[in-house]
């Protein structure tokens, strides 16, 4: 940025202190005589607008519904996510990964699903491809039969 030099800041200041002359002269020349000719004015009223208000009559169930429709977009339940799947088979032994993994990984969130014929334990819901491989990782350490999946949106 190009700072000001000297004469260009008097050249300023000048034309700063001529501007301000001329409104103030401006401005005397509109002061009305001592005795003004009383024809020559109208007398105005002056009144404020009334003030608008709104009144907004709402079911309460719209809010309930507007909490629950962030609650599930949170959740990821209307966007398509990630997910990965631990195990799929028998009941008892997705209940032992499940309780193993929540021990192990508590700040993601496991559930056990039903798909015909097997129980299957799915982990977390990410958003990106990303975020589901950077978990991955981590998971497969413990558990190597790990894998990341989109899953079929139910078409009920």
């Amino acid at each position: 940025m190009r700072m000001l030099n000297k004469t260009n800041c008097f050249y300023l200041l000048g034309f700063y202190l001529v501007t301000i002359t001329n409104l103030n002269a401006q401005d005397s020349t509109n002061i009305p005589a001592e005795n003004p000719n009383q024809s020559d004015f109208v007398a105005a009223a002056v009144t404020t607008p009334p003030e608008a208000s709104v009144t907004i009559h709402q079911d309460s169930r719209i809010k309930m519904l507007l909490d629950i429709k962030t609650k599930m977009s949170k959740d990821g339940e209307f966007s398509d996510r990630y997910k990965i799947q631990l195990y799929n088979g028998s009941l008892n032994k997705a209940n032992e990964i499940m309780k193993s993994f929540n021990q192990l990984f508590p700040k993601w969130e496991s559930s056990i699903k039903w798909e015909t014929p097997e129980y299957k334990v799915w982990v977390g819901n990410y958003r990106t491809r990303i975020e589901a491989d950077r978990a991955l990782r981590d998971i497969q350490e413990e558990f190597s039969g790990a894998f990341i999946f989109k899953p079929e949106k139910n078409k009920s």
